[in-house]
């Protein structure tokens, strides 16, 4: 029986050489990247590789804008290394700073999940290296990897809810629980309207 088992263990050994396909190591690094990732970190490792393979490295010198305020928005980006800083009102001259983003931050996410402009301006602190997954990447998962895909496309959800519902509990601080629900009466009204279309 012993040499029937270690028949079978050489013969999984030699199947899983010649028949499962390695993981480049590109791919692998970039896995990695986008699971330090907070809202990434929980997804299973099969969704993480689909991703990690349809996602595009770039590098950025200092001072030099990924979008601008106003833009048709395609997709998300994460920090790899270096520093990027989102303001609003450009034009102006006076950049007014929203947020300051280090690596493993993600930033646009909500235009992965729909045809919106951008709200801000995105620009480089520090020369930076940034990974972005665009929506024809995410249809792409989504057409190979079904299962992969829907896992992407929860942990996106998740993350824009969330900001959805702490934004309007700023918005209660702020200006007073009536405000608050005043506002998301009103916006919940117009996106019956008017929305754009999801696509």
């Amino acid at each position: 029986m012993s040499t029937f088992r270690s028949f079978l263990r050489a013969g999984g050994r030699l199947y899983r050489r010649l028949f499962q396909r390695r993981l480049d190591p590109q791919i692998r690094e970039v896995a990695d990247i986008l699971q330090a990732v907070p809202a990434l970190g929980h997804l299973s490792s099969r969704a993480l590789h689909a991703m990690a393979a349809a996602t595009h490295r770039r590098t950025y010198r200092r001072g030099e804008s990924l979008y601008y305020e106003g833009d048709p928005g395609l997709g998300l980006y994460v920090v790899e290394s270096g520093q990027v800083r989102l303001v609003s009102d450009p034009e102006s001259g006076r950049n007014r700073e929203l947020r300051e983003l280090a690596p493993n931050d993600m930033f646009g996410e909500l235009s992965i999940l729909g045809d919106f402009r951008r709200l801000e301006t995105a620009e480089t602190v520090t020369e930076a290296r940034v990974l972005g997954f665009f929506r024809p990447d995410l249809k792409n998962v989504m057409r190979r990897y079904p299962k992969a895909g829907t896992e992407i496309v929860m942990a996106l959800a998740r993350r824009v809810t969330v900001q959805h519902v702490e934004a309007v509990r700023l918005l209660k601080e702020r200006a007073g629980r009536d405000a608050a629900l005043d506002v998301y009466a009103e916006a919940a009204g117009r996106m019956e309207e008017d929305a754009p279309p999801l696509s």
